[in-house]
């Protein structure tokens, strides 16, 4: 009799991403029970939550160079979408993590095969995770300014030779650009609004004006994180971009049409009364409030 495979192979890919992204003074370790990252004894935790810190396991976690647990990261499969069981137990792991106020990336697929600027999602989350904290860090030692915002963003070369790497939508934007200048669209830069939906996923809408009376649109979503070091607002409103550059592109290729702003009025009414505002971005003519 064959035992059992301890990783499958995303979660195979996984591991690999994350001991290839971490610090070199960082670790990662596969299936760690929550009862040996948490102090659950003498907790105050329900019951049934002392028992699911025994039984259940964090697919990884990632410790500092002396084993203390940093964060964790979970992938998810189809199940974890669809089989209600499932679904009850990630509400209890994340509302453990809450209480004991432990991070959680909580991944799929996407994360993993999709790249943005070349770089997929895992390694940017963790790459992020370093950075802001090696730049608290270097503000407390005084070598960034006090009153200096940690602005992904802002960072000009990785080291490799990449410019701007964490702005991942910037040259996508640049191409938008070029066309607002070529006269082909009629803002040089897409608005978008996001908002957080009843189950806290954050939801998009991102448009772009091609004439004075028409707009090109996408919607996107993301899941809520617990994980501070990246702000979804902010990276879904850069995903969504590289939707619109597809539907740009098509739109020229005569394979689809713009809607007009009164269509339009109506369908961002509609994706945004039913959505707890949370941030947006306005460069055109067509606007709409926050708040």
């Amino acid at each position: 009799m064959t035992n059992l495979r301890l990783l499958n192979k995303y979660e195979e890919i996984t591991f690999d991403k994350l001991k290839s992204s971490i610090e070199s003074n960082a670790h990662v370790f596969a299936k760690v029970r929550l009862a040996d990252v948490f102090p659950i004894s003498g907790s105050g935790i329900a019951a049934e939550e002392y028992s699911y810190c025994l039984k259940a396991h964090f697919d990884f976690v990632v410790t500092d160079d002396n084993y203390m647990p940093l964060f964790s990261v979970e992938y998810d499969g189809k199940q974890h979408t669809t089989d209600a069981k499932q679904i009850r137990n990630d509400r209890l792991k994340e509302s453990l993590c809450e209480k004991f106020n432990h991070p959680i990336l909580c991944i799929n697929s996407n994360y993993i095969n999709r790249k943005y600027k070349g770089i997929d999602l895992l390694t940017y989350f963790i790459d992020v995770w370093f950075l802001e904290k090696a730049f608290y860090e270097a503000q407390k030692n005084g070598i960034v300014p006090y009153d200096e915002p940690f602005d992904l963003c802002s960072f000009f070369d990785d080291g490799k030779g990449n410019r701007w790497p964490y702005w991942i939508s910037s040259n996508i934007q640049v191409e938008i650009q070029n066309l607002y200048k070529s006269k082909k669209i009629s803002q040089p830069s897409p608005s978008n609004w996001v908002g957080v939906d009843k189950n806290d996923s954050y939801r998009c809408i991102c448009w772009v004006e091609v004439d004075n009376e028409n707009v090109i649109y996408v919607k996107t979503g993301m899941r809520r994180q617990l994980y501070t070091a990246v702000y979804i607002g902010d990276l879904i409103s850069m995903l969504a971009i590289f939707d619109l550059d597809k539907k740009l592109n098509d739109y020229f290729l005569g394979n689809i049409q713009a809607v007009s702003f009164n269509e339009f009025r109506i369908i961002i009414d509609d994706f945004c009364s039913k959505l707890s505002p949370s941030c947006s971005t306005t460069c055109g003519s067509f606007s709409y409030p926050v708040f």
